[in-house]
């Protein structure tokens, strides 16, 4: 599904007071400060599409699996589905968390916001939801959607970090309606497929149609278009 791509020109700022030392030979004396921008988003998004091409292998030999008998041929195909799905769902939520970071650079939050979120300890999804409505002067109604789907995104994505305090009884398997560990039910195919659609969702929605307050807002999203426009 994935295939290996060139290297993209990554935009780069020379200061306009740099002096560059030249020798004898008309050569610089010394390396170029360079100043270059890469943006992790859309690298973070086709590592997720490049993942879930992974999982839908590793889902197709687990129903393959589960067709024979052999106990050891199901536990190894449960566990390849498990962690291929897992790092689709990663992969989503650093790609909407890295393209949270490169817009909040270009809005101002008042102090107080980020000081109650340090002391409220607020959840990840719920400041990238806030610096999106405010970035983007979302309608109540969209952002509240926003922020359900942020939440179920990092629900997911917490639960690949830390998944202390789940159940550690067996749960039924939707698919295969056997009783198996939870992160078998949570961390498969279907579930990484949905998360990593509505990841692609908000933020080509977003990119595509957004109507960003600032002018560096804009900037950033037409210059990150024709990146993942392909996705």
């Amino acid at each position: 599904m994935s295939s290996a791509s060139a290297p993209r020109a990554t935009p780069v700022a020379i200061p306009a007071d740099l002096v560059v030392p030249v020798g004898e030979n008309r050569t610089p004396t010394s390396s170029l400060p360079v100043h270059a921008h890469f943006d992790v988003c859309p690298t973070w998004l086709e590592l997720a599409i490049r993942y879930l091409s992974d999982a839908q292998v590793a889902q197709g030999a687990r129903i393959a699996a589960w067709k024979g008998a052999d106990e050891e041929s199901k536990a190894a195909a449960l566990e390849w589905e498990f962690e291929t799905s897992m790092q689709v769902i990663t992969a989503s939520a650093l790609a909407v968390d890295a393209f949270c970071a490169a817009v909040q650079t270009k809005v101002h939050l008042p102090q107080s916001l980020i000081d109650e979120w340090r002391d409220n300890d607020t959840p990840r999804y719920i400041q990238i939801s806030e610096v999106l409505r405010r970035a983007f002067s979302l309608e109540p109604k969209e952002a509240s959607r926003l922020r359900q789907n942020l939440g179920e995104i990092f629900r997911f994505r917490d639960l690949a970090i830390d998944p202390s305090g789940k159940i550690n009884v067996p749960i039924l398997h939707p698919e295969l309606r056997v009783g198996v560990e939870w992160r078998f039910a949570y961390f498969r195919c279907e579930n990484a497929l949905r998360i990593v659609r509505a990841t692609l969702r908000i933020i080509w929605e977003l990119v595509a149609s957004g109507k960003p307050k600032e002018a560096d807002v804009q900037k950033y999203i037409d210059a990150l278009r024709s990146r993942i426009e392909r996705l």
